[in-house]
């Protein structure tokens, strides 16, 4: 019994040793030297950029609503008020298998993620940058010099647990993944960014502007609030871009930098700017005719055009159904209010479906006619579950999704 719990034990160790070198290898394999990168000045037309909080004076309302949407929160510095997941012992381990950990830890005013091997810390790196706002999840980045590169463990907010981040493996951490600047072009509002090929972006870390603010849908605001500031009795905006005096297109155009899935750029990140032709800057990589293709995680421009409600509609963008100022999340009956600006009597588009007793139809269209749909390149292993599973987004491919309204009803009469 002794020999065979001596060779048990012998066997735990030399597996654990066998991990040990292996991670060590990847560790080596995914290191960087240090890069004497001289970053240039940015964009010359990065001068005419007032800053959001240049809006306050005029707009107070407005910012106060929209500092606390999820697109001003896309990034931020990591911090304990912008960092989502528990830190707390017991809530702040993802395990991989019976010999890895990555433990979530606090020192000071700094956050970590270390890995444990064995019970023995082999890595730990800073969660220096917060990506989500934490409506869906969190994911969070760290510097490596002038290199930005993907913790290995992120936070999932259906299930307020720790998970693996996207497309990383359930076996091991892994520190590899390096971040483009294309991934702050839609999580931020602008950064110096150095191409040095082979998909490698060195970022100056102090030009990132974190967020998605005003002036990437309005455009650079430094004229525009220097005229009104002269100028207190116009009140004719001035030097900005407005929804009214730009196309249908150009409006869309602003959205699908970022809403349409991943694109083949033609032009440096940070090139665009609102009021800009899209298809001057990249190009789709995906079949822009074909809707089956199309993932529900990431291409919500795409599954829109896809849908009859803006091929029949002359006049449809995202903001017919988005207020970006304002808070809108998980608001079914709100935005049922905005479908039935096209689907109501006066035009004889309604719903066909006869409704059961109590229900109001114009009270949730979504349900049935955007469900959420599992993603087809979103996996995630949250909290202690060993399986990884898909995550749910909301389509927005209007249709119709016999399935989903069958469950919908069933779900209704149940209450």
């Amino acid at each position: 019994m002794f020999k065979l719990h001596f060779l048990l034990k012998k066997q735990t160790y030399v597996s654990a040793l066998l991990l040990l070198l292996v991670y060590a290898g990847s560790v080596l394999c995914t290191g960087f030297k240090k890069e004497n990168v001289q970053f240039y000045p940015g964009n010359q037309s990065d001068s005419l950029y007032a800053g959001a909080n240049a809006c306050i004076n005029c707009h107070k309302a407005i910012y106060d609503s929209f500092m606390n949407t999820a697109h001003h929160l896309t990034s931020m510095p990591g911090s304990a008020t912008s960092i989502k997941g528990s830190f707390d012992s017991g809530h702040n381990r993802f395990t991989y298998n019976k010999f890895t950990d990555v433990v979530m830890e606090k020192t000071g005013n700094d956050f970590f993620q270390t890995v444990y091997i064995n019970g023995e810390p082999t890595r730990s790196e800073a969660m220096d940058m917060v990506v989500g706002s934490g409506g869906k999840g969190q994911t969070y980045l760290y510097w490596k010099e002038n290199l930005l590169l993907q913790l290995p463990v992120s936070y999932y907010s259906v299930t307020d647990s720790w998970c693996n981040s996207p497309g990383y493996p359930t076996g091991m951490p892994k520190f590899s993944r390096i971040i483009p600047g294309r991934c702050l072009e839609c999580h931020g509002s602008n950064a110096i960014v150095e191409d040095a090929g082979n998909n490698i972006n060195y970022i100056d870390k102090k030009s990132i502007v974190y967020g998605v603010n005003c002036e990437r849908c309005h455009g650079p605001a430094a004229d525009h609030v220097a005229f009104h500031k002269d100028h207190p009795e116009e009140k004719t905006a001035r030097y900005i871009l407005k929804k009214q005096t730009i196309s249908g297109q150009q409006s869309l155009d602003v959205c699908a930098l970022c809403h349409s899935g991943i694109r083949e750029a033609t032009k440096p990140v940070f090139s665009f700017k609102a009021g800009n032709r899209l298809d001057d800057f990249s190009k789709p990589n995906y079949d822009i005719d074909s809707a089956a293709t199309l993932d529900v995680h990431g291409n919500q421009y795409g599954l829109l055009t896809s849908s009859k409600c803006f091929i029949k509609s002359s006049k449809m963008t995202c903001s017919t159904c988005h207020n970006v100022h304002q808070t809108e999340v998980n608001q079914p009956v709100l935005f049922s209010q905005r479908c039935m600006g096209c689907h109501n009597s006066n035009t004889g588009v309604t719903c066909t479906v006869k409704p059961a007793t109590g229900m109001v139809l114009s009270q949730n269209c979504i349900d049935c006619h955007m469900p959420s749909l599992p993603s087809k390149s979103i996996f995630l292993q949250a909290g202690n579950n060993s399986k990884s599973s898909a995550d749910f987004i909301r389509t927005h491919r209007v249709a119709i999704y016999p399935e989903s309204s069958k469950h919908f009803l069933k779900k209704f009469n149940k209450n």
